[in-house]
């Protein structure tokens, strides 16, 4: 909350949980103003078909909501602002066309779907998808001040037909959260490989069957202490049945996924689809563990690999890494988390979060002082 320590947040947000609801809620104290609705999803699935079908995005259809922009148009008519931050390419429907904003995308989601129409039917939706959203990014940028992705990679998918700026403000990481000084594994845990994510979502489902098809079966012959624990809330049936499979455990949701990170001897994100930095390698980073990342998930770093991520571009490579993997259960190395602390660090990243803010909140100042 970098900008609250500076001006008045009004916070306007989703949730997709009750519990997320309670969770932004408490973010209170630390806001002028918070109001979060909480998104049913088979109505916003409904709504985002009806709207897919008359040549809207998906995207922004499922996040689209009249609360929400009353809200926010209400809350713009009464409280004086001088600038809109927008996160995420669905949010930028709801920023007020005369009031400077700033674009945080995150990631292009465009690109997202486009790989999705590579390996994913229905073909001809995704890439509909992938192309209206590219348009809607694409004028979201234009109309931003700044805009801003997690990686040069993501830049270059918005710039790539010219006319268009985006600037890379790197990803991070609460490593005061995620300290494996403070956190104990479980007795009996033993020393897992684990994956960490949203089982609801497809790239993460896709990961970690292949892992379980592919790599785990000969990884288990070579060693039988060999586990496998996939920690994530909703997995669906095609997930919890990998449970069944000697080795493997799908504890699914977990109120704390430290104590797992803390017993893993590594973590894998064997994702074959992936945008941005996945916010579950920095964990595991800034948890000491070693992380063993597809392709896709490496080149999200660009060409500066952070200490403690290993490349693995084929099941040769998964097992090459895991047969070198010794780490007792709770042990971390402190070197992996040093290097992700000083390159991941929230405080030091979301400086150009600031840098961006500030003159626009002073010529809000002057416009002010010379119409009074």
């Amino acid at each position: 909350m970098l900008c609250a320590r500076l001006w008045p947040v009004h916070l306007v947000c989703f949730a997709r949980t009750e519990r997320e609801v309670q969770e932004a809620l408490e973010l209170q104290p630390l806001c002028a103003s918070v109001y979060v609705e909480h998104l049913r999803q088979p109505a916003a699935l409904a709504r985002a078909a009806v709207q897919f079908a008359t040549g809207n995005s998906l995207t922004l259809s499922f996040y689209s909501s009249r609360r929400l922009r009353r809200h926010a148009q209400q809350l713009v008519a009464s409280t004086p602002m001088f600038a809109t931050l927008a996160y995420s390419s669905a949010m930028v429907q709801y920023a007020p066309e005369n009031i400077p904003m700033v674009l945080d995308m995150v990631d292009a989601d465009s690109e997202k779907w486009m790989q999705f129409a590579d390996s994913r039917r229905p073909r001809w939706l995704f890439r509909a998808e992938g192309l209206r959203l590219r348009e809607q990014e694409a004028a979201q940028v234009r109309r931003a001040t700044r805009t801003f992705v997690t990686t040069d990679r993501e830049a270059h998918v918005l710039t790539a037909d010219g006319g268009h700026s985006a600037e890379t403000m790197c990803n991070g990481v609460d490593t005061g959260f995620f300290d494996p000084s403070i956190v104990s594994a479980p007795s009996g845990s033993g020393s897992p490989v684990i994956f960490v994510g949203a089982m609801n979502y497809y790239p993460n489902i896709d990961a970690v069957r292949w892992f379980a098809t592919h790599v785990f079966p000969e990884w288990k012959r070579r060693d039988p202490q060999a586990t496998f624990c996939i920690v994530g809330r909703n997995p669906p049936a095609q997930v919890r049945q990998l449970g069944e499979i000697d080795g493997i455990e799908v504890p699914g949701e977990v109120d704390d996924v430290r104590p797992y990170l803390a017993s893993a001897r590594a973590m894998v994100a064997p994702m074959r689809i992936a945008r941005g930095i996945q916010n579950k390698v920095l964990e595991a980073l800034a948890m000491g563990k070693q992380v063993m990342a597809s392709r896709q998930v490496a080149e999200c770093f660009g060409a500066d690999q952070p200490p403690g991520l290993s490349r693995c571009d084929s099941v040769p490579e998964y097992l090459e890494t895991l047969a070198k993997l010794k780490a007792a259960p709770g042990a971390w190395d402190p070197e992996i988390r040093a290097a992700v602390r000083q390159r991941f660090s929230w405080d030091a990243n979301l400086q150009q979060l600031q840098r961006a803010l500030e003159p626009l909140a002073c010529a809000y100042n002057v416009e002010r002082s010379v119409a009074t």
